[in-house]
């Protein structure tokens, strides 16, 4: 069920984010990943068992990229829709 709900969540962000309110949109989403890259941190400074210090670099990674397409999808401004 929850598969089910990604895709229409995703659709529902992606008009958010080419909307009128779109830099609101922006902000409250980088928020949510500016957390999360603030935890990831964290945890990485506190250290981490051996085996879970690769899945966490690569969601480190794959957080800069959220970010970066988030304000690409922003910055393009209807242009690529």
């Amino acid at each position: 069920m929850e598969a089910v709900r990604d895709p229409i969540r995703l659709l529902a962000i992606e008009k958010e984010l080419a909307g009128p309110e779109k830099e609101a949109a922006l902000v409250r989403y980088d928020a949510i990943l500016a957390a999360l890259d603030a935890r990831l941190k964290a945890a990485l400074e506190a250290g981490l068992p051996p085996d879970e210090f690769p899945r966490a670099e690569r969601l480190k990674e794959a957080n800069v990229t959220a970010r970066k397409i988030l304000r690409l999808a922003v910055r393009v401004d209807g242009q690529g829709n």
